[in-house]
């Protein structure tokens, strides 16, 4: 096959690729569950941050 064949086909599985992971992620919901992994070890890092606080 050519170049000028495999090229859009490369491009089209990526973009294939691409939606089936960012639907996978969507679907179950995945972003907030990762959030909510991650949110007692943001909460505690931040909670040790010096502030500066004026009133």
């Amino acid at each position: 096959m050519s170049k000028l064949i495999k090229f859009p086909l490369y491009l089209l599985a990526a973009a294939l690729c691409f939606f089936v992971v960012t639907f996978t992620i969507y679907f179950f919901n995945l972003d907030m569950k990762a959030t909510a992994l991650l949110a007692p070890l943001l909460e505690k890092w931040y909670d040790h941050l010096e502030r500066k606080q004026y009133i």
